[in-house]
């Protein structure tokens, strides 16, 4: 046994049967091996022909008496003999051409067990024989031929059959002479692979070979006992091994004999003695030998020791097939006549049972045992009605609920009856939930999980379609009478329609037929029933009760489609999505194929019975369902692998219900029942097929309005979301296509139909129609020539020649015409292209959100306007994502601009002080300095700016998006221009901090060196021998105090309010305006009310009024000052200038006409600018003044001090000068180098940019508080939101602080490279080595890749006249004494060890980085929040809400407090919920009363609240915590909680997690 096991894991592995769907471009020829194989599966998969040339051979009909007296003669079992005359055959002449039977066997031999099953099953039904063994894998299928169901026998399995005759035809001719696969086809009407390679002379070089069939004799013209069916196996080659398996195979053996006597049958074979003949025949009931001669055609009939033998010589054609055929006829009836107990005798062994080529190594391909699957389905189920409607109580539960939700929507404005509908769905809930331990043990589900969890695919495959075909078998025999009854009952209610019966015959007719065909569905279990209850034990039940097979379940069902089956996306039953679970299994599609596969989704439509997924089946070679009680109902969908086609990975199929069912005819609900069908699988696909049966004009009538109803929603998306609209394309099948003038007929009757259909479109939507044209909806459908390469309608036949054997095969032309049709379809749609969209394919995660939303908007009040937003708000954010990006991509550009001109501006310098001046620049030196920065930053951005434009101009003009492209033009013209001003203010600032402040700063140091120097230079000898420290701190604090009386006397603070009032005087708008800017005390009053009144902008107070212009004017003032206050760091004329314009040109836009409101509204804004300035100039002053910086050296100023006191060498006091600068900002320069990682770490963090994504971040947070019991302080951050969110926030970017010790040694050891670089490059130095060692320094800093010029800036230092005597140091102690010193500063630097001190320290000064940097795509969100619900902003920091005003996902309002103000109870709803009602809601008890309509206008600078998203954790808490929410705001509880808020806390932090990727 081991060594067998060795030896099976040596093979190769197999192709699984997904495998062979693989769809691939269609190749008419092929050139490789490879592609032969392929070739040959697409033509099986696709029903193609494979080129059988085989018609038989005929017999002729006046010979009838013949064949009469020989099936006398057979039956009396008498010796008879009997001439007839014949006519000869014809050989085709060899090729080298490989054999196509050896390229079936390579391809068999390539699949496992569940892919070979499909191969044979699909040879079956085209009546072809299939192999029994490969030869060179000595593998056999005797065993895998118990899963291969005989076609149109009455679902009899070819392996375990007992029933049936066998034949076993042989031949001992040669290969090339062989008419044994001409006896096949003519007798038994099986086409053979083998007979297609000898008819064009490419015979397989295999020494043996067999292949069985599933065969049929004709016999009659026309009724049940026309064909008499029997299976045959035809032995080609030497046939002797195979012997014992004949002996216990046939009933009948058919040898075809040499006419070469040393060939012959008797003589090779038979000749070892009368009594070995005896033996070796008698296992067979009946032999016949036919011998080919030219002579005249004789038989011989004989009895030997119980078999009957039938000896004929002659030719094959003619006589010799009726005489076969009347011998193979009586062997039937004989077969037929015995006693089924014979037949089915232990005695007749089933195919699977009898030994093969054992002796030569022949092993059976591994499978699962069908009656060891069907003995566990036994004690599984007994009665399919119980389970279904007594042990499979989800589902059942999940219908109840479905009634309740659609009763919910229906009274959507009656809040009683929302109320009480929620109650029942939140019992439904909890129903389910207490059910699903119970269900979870059911022995059915249990054999169904553990074929899902098989691990090899192949007895996977095997196992499901047994569990398929056991539980269809069950539902034909149980349900059969049910079947029969509603197939009267449809066909006497269609007569009744037709007839015009009376009214209350016809409705009583229909009630009948719909409860019989509820009676029935209640009946039918399916694999899509194991599958509803698998869904909700996977989202109803509590997580701490899952197995870990449960938890399996959605990565089951995505493996379950990648294994090529089929999964319900609509419940037909409930006609609903069961969006959480959908969601589950798609995203699990997504792990398990890799998240960047993109998918092509195809829908196929049409009314009942109409050939959906026929069509589907032949077009893909899938096996979408379609026996009794497995007619497609909702929607299912299939995955179908792709090769070859560079647009997508796979195609996804949606199966669909058919329309206008009968049963439903007239009921309630009907049409909105197919309109949901027809809605989602036209608007979720990229194309859609609708099939029509026959010319039937009421067919296409019927379905036609439906589909364009949908396609409505279709444009909706493409005109509003920039997505193009699915494809429509029409089949019509069985249709007589030989007949010409029938297809432009129907041409004709579709364009009518299209007309008429549209026009009762269109009266039934109104004024609100999209369809505002009849050219549009098919304006580019191609009808010109049906069945054409190009054409959009597509015409078939039957899917099978004829309907009555021999001929029930698949019609090749109906398969080769959807091959080609599909192939136009994938060109059609990828090629697709409508004003500047060009077609995409899909991720799985996209379509899985469009799903979401797709269904959401259907079963919402009204689907065209939510879905029109919804792909409206997609198509806008994506939008708003690529500006972004664009922005981005500009501030990048300025961004290495301005580093590139601060390190020329730190050059510029550098060069100045080492030209040994000390002069301050004169102001038009300053300017002219300055203007040259200015403009080589706007010589270095234009190209960019050019670029970046044309970027912005394709981008605005993508279809979909022209209701914004203005919007975002404007946008993006006021962001250069905010941009120019912000980069011109940064570089500014730089240029006055190094050219003026640091220059001040760096004089009054050198002055104080020199000030102390010649101190003690002229009383050295009195201090170093007199002096204390004390008289000495004394002398120093005077010399210091003296500088910084100068330096303030130099440098005063600014008068900033004087400033800007002066700025304003001088102002042209204000001189244009002719306004006074001289305060008056009504000014004071009116800016004392005003102010109060803009702080509490949401108090009661300023409720009475709706906003007019003016305070719109304001509150565009207001925004100004914000961005002002993020983006400036220093006080500087021009940023009055500049927001003088913006006020005035707020004022000009606005319309604000009047003197007195234009005056006031400036006077306001000098108000506002004079405060925010003042601030900005205090944090300006504490940090860059000359003041402050000096104050800041002060304790390095009396180090040095002390050390000339102390007489210490002018090397000594270079170093220490040195030290000192390095001291002073080296933590500040590495926190700048931490930040700047940092950011660069976390920019493309998907929390810091995406706010629904942060979300999640902050909902996690609350959850760890909610699992310590931290309620109150769960409370307390809702309430609180900015500062919860700052936290979350800090936390986050402090995660992704790399290590600081780490950093911080990477960062010292830089530096330390530096320092050596620049003491190395003191080698060829003169003279001046002082200033040459700190203007190498620096330089090293500058380009020796740091993040921040800091370190560069610090060595500014201009010691000229200084350190003369260091040039009498030796050049290499000079080296090592200056490396040695500064290195040394490093080493005793302390270095920051508390990681997560140092981490939570750093993360509120990158936020600030960011803000400062003000990228648009990398800022953390607006802090600003609802003022009913506390919900966050979503939108970036600094946002100009003019245009792009606050929004949020707004939770319920009730969580933070908001309640009714009748009867002081918690909302449940949340803002959305209620503007989408039209509620009204007031701020206090003493405010008025406003619709939610006028949301915006009562809290300026904020949208609508339209945002309608669910907010899982929000309701969670709600719902389970509503008494504690009402006891912290003293308030009463809500008492109608709705019922979705209750959900499971475990799932919800699952679900967090996994949409978060940490799953």
């Amino acid at each position: 046994m081991e060594e067998k096991n060795d030896e099976e894991k040596k093979l190769p592995k197999k192709k699984p049967y997904v495998a062979f769907l693989i769809d691939r471009p269609f190749k008419a020829t092929e050139t490789q091996e490879e592609e032969k194989t392929l070739n040959l599966m697409k033509r099986l998969r696709c029903r193609l022909n494979l080129g059988f040339h085989s018609k038989g051979i005929g017999q002729k009909s006046e010979d009838d008496d013949a064949e009469l007296e020989a099936l006398i003669a057979l039956s009396l079992g008498s010796s008879s003999s009997r001439s007839l005359l014949t006519s000869g055959t014809k050989e085709s002449p060899r090729t080298n051409k490989k054999s196509l039977y050896d390229t079936l066997l390579k391809l068999v031999d390539e699949f496992d067990a569940a892919g070979v099953a499909e191969i044979f099953r699909l040879l079956l039904e085209r009546r072809s024989a299939i192999p029994l063994f490969v030869p060179d894998s000595k593998t056999h299928f005797l065993n895998l031929m118990r899963h291969v169901t005989l076609p149109g026998i009455d679902n009899i399995r070819l392996g375990e059959d007992k029933s049936l005759m066998r034949v076993a035809v042989v031949s001992c001719r040669q290969r090339n002479q062989s008419q044994a696969s001409e006896i096949l086809k003519s007798l038994f009407n099986i086409d053979s692979v083998y007979c297609h390679d000898f008819s064009t002379g490419s015979v397989s070089s295999k020494s043996l070979l067999a292949e069985i069939g599933s065969g049929c004799v004709v016999i009659g013209e026309s009724g049940p006992e026309k064909v008499k069916n029997v299976i045959v196996t035809h032995i080609i080659g030497d046939f002797k091994p195979l012997w014992p398996f004949l002996q216990h195979f046939a009933d009948y053996l058919l040898i075809e004999d040499s006419s070469v006597e040393k060939e012959s049958f008797c003589l090779s074979w038979l000749t070892s003695g009368e009594q070995t003949f005896h033996h070796r025949s008698s296992a067979f009931p009946f032999i016949c030998v036919w011998k080919p001669s030219v002579d005249e055609t004789r038989y011989e009939i004989k009895e030997v020791n119980g078999s009957v033998q039938l000896c004929i010589d002659g030719q094959l054609a003619g006589k010799t097939i009726g005489i076969l055929k009347s011998s193979v006829v009586t062997v039937i009836n004989k077969i037929n006549a015995a006693d089924q107990s014979q037949v089915e005798s232990q005695e007749r062994l089933r195919l699977f049972q009898i030994p093969f080529l054992m002796d030569e190594g022949y092993r059976a391909l591994d499978c699962v045992s069908p009656t060891e699957i069907e003995s566990r389905m036994t004690t599984s189920v007994q009665n399919l009605r119980d389970v279904k409607t007594k042990e499979f109580l989800l589902q059942k539960n999940y219908m109840e609920q479905a009634k309740h939700e659609e009763t919910k929507m229906e009274h959507r404005l009656n809040e009683g009856k929302v109320r009480e509908e929620d109650a029942k769905i939140k019992k439904c809930r909890e129903v389910r939930r207490a059910e699903s331990h119970r269900v979870q043990q059911h022995p059915l589900l249990q054999l169904f999980l553990s074929f899902l969890s098989e691990e090899d695919p192949g007895l996977r495959v095997l196992s499901i379609r047994l569990l398929e075909k056991e539980l269809a078998g069950r539902c034909e025999r149980t349900l059969g009478p049910e079947l029969l009854e509603i197939r009267k009952l449809n066909s006497s209610y269609v007569d009744k329609l037709a007839t015009a019966s009376g009214t209350k015959d016809l409705d009583v007719t229909r009630e009948n037929l719909y409860s019989a065909k509820v009676k029935l569905l209640n009946g039918v279990l399916n694999v899509e029933h194991l599958w509803r209850e698998l869904s909700h034990l996977c989202t109803d039940m509590e997580p701490k009760r899952r197995s870990s097979i449960v938890e399996k379940i959605p990565r089951l069902a995505a493996q379950h489609l990648l294994d090529g089956f089929c999964l319900e996306l609509l419940d037909g039953d409930s006609n609903m999505i069961h969006l959480e679970w959908i969601t589950e299994v798609l995203r699990e599609l997504g792990v398990l194929t890799g998240k960047m596969k993109r998918i092509f989704v195809l829908s196929v439509i049409g009314v009942q019975s109409s050939g959906k997924s026929t069509l589907l089946n032949t077009m893909f070679g899938i096996q979408m369902r379609t026996s009794v009680g497995q007619c497609t109902r909702g929607v299912n969908m299939q995955l179908v692998p792709v090769e070859g086609r560079a647009e997508y990975d796979y195609i996804l199929l949606l199966d669909t219900e058919g329309t206008r069912a009968p049963e439903y005819h007239g009921m309630p609900d009907s049409d909105k029942r197919d309109n949901h069908m027809a809605t989602l699988s036209i608007l979720l696909a990229d194309a859609t097929i609708v099939i029509t049966p026959g010319e039937n004009d009421a067919a296409i009538k019927e379905i036609l309005p439906v589909v364009l109803m949908a396609y409505q929603g279709s444009k909706l998306a493409e005109d509003n979301g920039g997505r193009l609209s699915s494809k429509v394309f029409f089949v019509y099948n069985r249709i007589d296509t030989s007949q010409k003038n029938k297809l432009s007929s129907i041409i004709q009757s579709l364009g009518t139909s299209l007309h008429e259909a549209f026009s009762q479109v269109q009266n039934l939507a109104g004024d609100s129609a999209l369809l505002k044209s009849e050219a549009r909806p098919f304006g580019n459908l191609d009808v010109s020539n049906p069945n054409s390469s190009e054409s959009d309608v597509c015409i078939l036949g039957n899917v099978k020649k004829e309907y009555e054997p021999p001929g029930d095969i698949p019609d090749s032309a109906y398969g080769e015409t959807l091959v080609k049709f599909w192939e136009h379809i994938h060109r059609r749609v990828t090629s697709a292209q409508q004003e500047g969209t060009a077609w995409k394919s899909r991720s799985i995660e996209e379509f899985s959100n469009y799903i979401t939303e797709v269904w959401k908007c259907i079963c919402s009040a009204n689907f065209t306007l939510n879905f029109a937003s919804v792909v409206e708000r997609i198509t806008f954010d994506k939008l708003d994502f690529e500006y972004k990006k664009v922005e981005q991509e500009l501030v990048e550009a300025y961004l290495e601009s301005f580093a590139g001109l601060k390190r020329k501006m730190i050059e510029e310098k550098g060069e100045i002080i080492s030209s040994g001046s000390t002069a301050l620049m004169d102001v038009v030196s300053n300017e002219n300095l300055f203007s040259k920065f200015e403009a080589k930053l706007r010589e270095e951005i234009f190209p960019a700016e050019q670029n970046l434009d044309n970027k912005m101009k394709e981008m605005v003009m993508k279809r979909g998006r022209e209701k914004w492209s203005l919007q975002f033009q404007k946008l993006w013209e006021m962001n250069k221009k905010d941009q120019v001003r912000n980069w011109a203010y940064k570089l500014k600032t730089s240029f006055i901090l190094l050219f003026n402040y640091e220059h001040h700063v760096e004089n009054y140091k050198k002055k104080m060196r020199k000030e102390i120097h010649d101190f003690f230079k002229s009383y050295s000898t009195i201090i170093n021998f007199e002096w204390a420290d004390m008289d000495k701190n004394e002398k120093f604090e005077e010399l210091y105090n003296n500088m910084l009386a100068e330096v303030q006397q130099q440098f005063p603070s600014n008068d900033i309010p004087a400033e800007v009032v002066k700025v304003y005087q001088n102002s042209n708008v204000i001189k244009n305006r002719m306004i006074d800017m001289k305060l008056s005390e009504d000014d004071s009053s009116f800016l004392s009310k005003l102010m109060q009144e803009r702080h509490h902008v949401y108090s009661s107070a300023n409720q009475n009024k709706n906003i007019n212009v003016f305070d719109k004017c304001l509150n565009s003032v207001d925004a100004t000052i914000n961005q002002i206050a993020a983006s400036q760091q220093y006080y500087d004329d021009s940023i009055i200038s500049n927001f003088i314009y913006d006020v005035d040109a707020a004022i000009t836009s606005h319309s604000v006409s009047t003197y007195s409101e234009v005056r006031k509204i400036h006077i306001y804004g000098q108000y506002v600018i004079i405060t925010l300035m003042e601030i900005i100039g205090r944090e300006w002053e504490a940090e860059n003044s000359v003041l402050a910086k000096l104050k800041r050296n002060k304790e390095a100023m009396r180090e040095y001090f002390m050390m000339v006191s102390q007489g210490a060498e002018k090397i000594k006091l270079f170093l220490a000068t040195l030290a000192n600068a390095l001291k002073s900002i080296l933590m500040l320069a590495f926190e700048t180098e931490m930040i700047q990682k940092v950011f660069n770490i976390i920019r493309d963090q998907r929390w810091l940019f995406d706010a629904r994504f942060m979300n999640k971040h902050i909902d996690l947070q609350l959850i760890e508080l909610l699992e310590e019991n931290q309620i109150d302080k769960v409370l307390e951050c809702l309430k609180n939101s900015q500062s919860f969110y700052a936290d979350v926030l800090h936390r986050l970017i402090a995660q992704n602080v790399s290590n600081v010790e780490e950093e911080w040694q990477n960062f010292t050891s830089h530096l330390k490279l530096c320092i050596t670089n620049a003491a190395l490059a003191l080698t060829e130095v003169g003279s001046g080595k002082a200033q040459n060692f700190v203007n190498q320094l620096r330089t090293e800093f500058l380009k020796g890749g740091l993040q921040s010029e800091l370190l560069a800036s610090a060595f500014l230092i201009n010691l000229s006249g200084e350190y003369e005597d260091c040039e009498n140091e030796d050049d290499s102690e000079f080296q090592d004494a200056c490396m040695n010193d500064m290195i040394r500063v490093l080493d005793y630097q302390e270095p920051p060890k508390n990681q997560e001190k140092f981490a939570k320290e750093l993360s509120p000064k990158v936020v600030q980085y960011m803000k400062l940097r003000n990228d648009p795509v990398v800022l953390p969100r607006c802090d600003a929040y609802c003022r009913l619900c506390s919900s966050l902003c979503i939108e970036a920091a600094n946002h100009d809400t003019s245009l792009t005003p606050h929004d949020a996902i707004h939770q319920p309002a009730g969580i933070a407090g908001f309640t009714n103000v009748n009867d002081s109870t918690l909302v449940s709803k949340t803002c959305s919920d209620c503007y989408q009602n039209n509620w009204r809601f007031r701020v206090s008890d003493i405010s008025q009363w406003h619709d939610y309509s006028d949301y915006a206008k009562v809290f300026p600078g904020w949208k609508n609240p339209r945002t309608n998203e669910e907010s899982p954790l929000r309701e969670y808490i709600f719902a389970t915590y509503n008494e504690e929410i009402a006891k912290k705001y003293e308030k009463t509880p809500c008492a109608n909680v709705p019922a979705k808020y209750f959900r499971d806390l475990s799932t919800i932090r699952e679900q967090l997690k996994r949409d978060m990727g940490e799953i």
